[in-house]
């Protein structure tokens, strides 16, 4: 079977609604995961009524890899094992046949452009079964990715791959500016595990009567990040509102401003003081002194002789 005998070929168009618990779950990673035992994991996580995965994937291929077409089928009365995989694939060759692609508009990291894309379900030798791989030539570049989804819409794959990059972002931002992941819920009473000479070799259930423990000890984990993330979320709806006013505010030095809208670290820069000036000293029936006077009146510690006047003054 050859390449161009798939011109005709019709490409499945579906809409993609990401609703977890009725439809797909979109994931999408660069080439460093296009490997078998990642795909055998989102094959793992399975839905019983619509008996299909919850997880389906979208993931960069490298450009070296290859494919096979299905083997025909064997003659009649032919001795031997069938074979499996047919005519080998070179993925980066596919791009030598441009009859086969379409011309679409796609929005490729932001920006809407012309795209020439050709969807193609192939075998993969390290998973042994079908993956849905769409081939793409952009402002960038020609682009391979590969899906777990053999009818996904191959501009929602292209779409999806491209937002990717506004993920990475977000979780830089909730890494290094808003410290999201430097939670220290650390609780005796759940189990080490060693790493060496091998990460998690043998792990261990916590203790029936701890259980209670570790189960708020990863509470306190998700809501320390959800807390972080909504933290985020307000810096870019202050960013959105309030532009004009931050940049006014703003007494930090910047060599060159990149576009009008500040970042979520130049609003951090110019409310973090203004949030320490109004906590320090609030106004008459303001909103801190109201949530000051709430906490002092419920945790009021004792005297403590060796205690300065300053600390004193600070503390009331």
């Amino acid at each position: 079977m050859d390449l161009d005998q798939l011109q005709d070929a019709p490409v499945v168009r579906q809409t993609w609604l990401v609703n977890f618990g009725h439809y797909l779950w979109p994931e999408t990673l660069d080439a460093f995961f296009s490997v078998a035992s990642v795909f055998r994991i989102a094959q793992s996580v399975w839905s019983i009524s619509r008996k299909a995965p919850y997880l389906t994937l979208i993931i960069r291929a490298k450009k070296h890899y290859v494919a096979y077409f299905p083997a025909a089928p064997s003659a009649p009365g032919q001795r031997g094992r069938p074979p499996v995989y047919g005519d080998k694939v070179k993925l980066m060759e596919c791009f030598d046949y441009p009859h086969l692609f379409s011309t679409v508009s796609c929005r490729v990291y932001g920006r809407v452009e012309t795209v020439s894309i050709f969807a193609l379900n192939l075998l993969w030798k390290p998973t042994g079964d079908l993956i849905r791989f769409v081939f793409a030539v952009t402002s960038r570049g020609p682009i391979v990715l590969m899906g777990s989804d053999l009818h996904q819409d191959p501009v929602a794959a292209l779409e999806l791959y491209c937002v990717r990059t506004w993920i990475e972002v977000m979780f830089s931002q909730l890494k290094h500016l808003i410290g999201a992941f430097q939670f220290r819920f650390w609780s005796k009473k759940m189990p080490r595990h060693s790493r060496r000479p091998n990460r998690n070799h043998t792990l261990t259930a916590p203790a029936a009567q701890a259980l209670g423990t570790v189960h708020h000890c990863w509470q306190a984990y998700e809501r320390f990040v959800m807390l972080g993330a909504i933290a985020l979320g307000l810096l870019q709806l202050i960013a959105l509102t309030f532009s004009t006013t931050l940049w006014q505010q703003h007494v930090g030095f910047l060599r060159t401003r990149s576009r009008s809208l500040p970042s979520e670290r130049t609003v951090k820069q110019v409310i973090a003081p203004q949030l320490v000036r109004d906590f320090l000293n609030p106004a008459a029936g303001g909103i801190m002194r109201e949530i000051r006077t709430h906490f002092s009146t419920e945790t009021t510690a004792p005297h403590d002789p060796r205690a300065s006047p300053d600390a004193e003054e600070l503390a009331a």
